[in-house]
């Protein structure tokens, strides 16, 4: 079925390639018509979809862009026959990426720090920092400077483990469903060091916070080191037990910015260069550009003219080999109106309490925080943002000035609301 293919393939991008094979290829349908689709799954592939796939809010639609509902048949495993074979079942770690090292990681100013954590980390001596949680949004390097400082570990015949939180959450999940979390544990803590990226990925998986929970403990009692990485500061973490949280707590947290535009166009020269692509200059800005979503955007950009080319002729060549991405770009792109329906989402009200007329302090807050990230993320004239909120522009510069000096102040409930929606967008607030 397309709509169903077409789904899969969307989710790619958020779920990664590994887990659609893994968990939603095998699923198995078994018949459709224009507005229903009937699935048959094992519950752990039900079970599997409901907690990764429908938080994502994933749209399924026939030829008329219509909404297709699904419908689950579960098989029953009592009635499966069992294979008298003990199971195969092996843990690994996650790849690590050779080109990620200290020697190319372009540092900013304001991440020194975090880089000469790493440095000290990469030495193999024991930290008095345990664990070390770096933070930051996409693209500010922490994934690179987390496999850096595997590799380096691993160079002095140290016994690391580097996982995605991803990669942690399926692997338990494994465990328990064919009853070996003997050997789970046994690989997870007979090790010198445990480096988990996205640690935020764990918010709301209950089992896999508790064995994180156990892992955490046994490692650290041991002196063993452990290195994680999340989005925002372990302070900011939504829905992560606050037995773990303070636990992260207990080393150092090191923030990482994201670069500039400039710093961008040297990280993508780089990349051109590891790649043998041969791409004129004034191409990096245009990329830059191009896929402002994140970093990672534009360094996707690059790998994939390397897929398909050697050498860039120019910027329409360009445009032809990156149609896909740049659909996918313009789509992602934030707009006003995504900023409003986040925030009134994120506030529990409607989209036109925020635009509407109501003074209602329930609604004013909102609106005031709805106005600042529509003239921060987007740089909307103080006219354009009052004409989405029916305001004029003094109101809207007044309202912009005062969660300002709240931010700055870190005053509540305007800081804690502007962290928690600076996360939804995936990015850090422009200087």
């Amino acid at each position: 079925m397309k709509a169903w293919e077409n789904l899969l393939a969307s989710l790619e991008w958020t779920l990664g390639s590994d887990a659609i094979e893994s968990w939603l290829r095998p699923i198995k349908i078994v018949r459709f018509d224009a507005a229903n689709l009937y699935l048959r799954a094992t519950p752990f592939q039900k079970t599997w979809f409901d907690e990764h796939v429908r938080p994502l809010n994933p749209s399924l639609l026939n030829n008329n862009e219509r909404p297709i509902r699904i419908h689950w048949e579960t098989d029953n495993p009592a009635l499966t026959k069992q294979k008298t074979e003990a199971p195969s079942y092996q843990i690994r770690p996650d790849h690590l990426e050779s080109e990620y090292s200290l020697d190319t990681y372009l540092p900013l100013s304001m991440n020194e720090m975090g880089l000469n954590m790493a440095q000290e980390l990469c030495k193999g001596e024991p930290s008095s920092f345990n664990p070390v949680f770096y933070f930051g949004p996409t693209g500010s390097g922490k994934t690179h400077l987390l496999m850096a400082i595997a590799q380096a570990l691993q160079k002095k015949n140290q016994s690391v483990f580097y996982v995605k939180a991803q990669t942690f959450m399926e692997h338990v999940v494994n465990a328990i469903r064919l009853g070996l979390m003997k050997e789970f544990r046994k690989t997870y803590r007979d090790i010198d060091a445990l480096i988990v990226d996205d640690v935020h990925q764990l918010a709301r998986k209950n089992a896999t916070q508790e064995e994180f929970f156990h892992t955490f403990n046994t490692l650290h009692t041991l002196g063993k080191q452990i290195i994680l990485s999340a989005e925002c500061s372990p302070a900011f973490l939504q829905e992560i037990e606050p037995r773990l949280i303070s636990r992260f707590e207990w080393g150092i947290a090191i923030g990482l910015s994201a670069p500039d535009a400039t710093k961008r166009v040297s990280i993508l020269k780089q990349k051109a260069q590891q790649l043998d692509l041969e791409l004129p200059s004034e191409l990096y800005p245009y990329l830059v550009e191009n896929f402002p979503s994140s970093p990672k955007a534009a360094i996707q950009a690059i790998h994939s003219l390397a897929l398909r080319t050697t050498k860039v002729r120019d910027q329409h060549h360009a445009d032809q080999l990156l149609t896909d991405l740049l659909k996918k770009e313009s789509a992602d792109a934030l707009t006003s109106e995504k900023i409003i329906k986040q925030i009134a989402t994120y506030f529990g009200i409607r989209a036109e309490d925020l635009t509407g007329k109501s003074q209602m302090r329930e609604f004013a807050q909102p609106r005031q925080i709805a106005m600042y990230f529509c003239r921060k993320l987007l740089r909307i004239p103080f006219q354009g943002i009052g004409r989405l909120f029916g305001r004029d522009h003094s109101t809207v510069m007044s309202s912009i000035k005062q969660v300002d000096k709240a931010v700055e102040a870190k005053e509540p409930p305007y800081a804690q609301s502007i962290e928690a929606i600076s996360r939804k967008f995936l990015m850090r607030l422009p200087k």
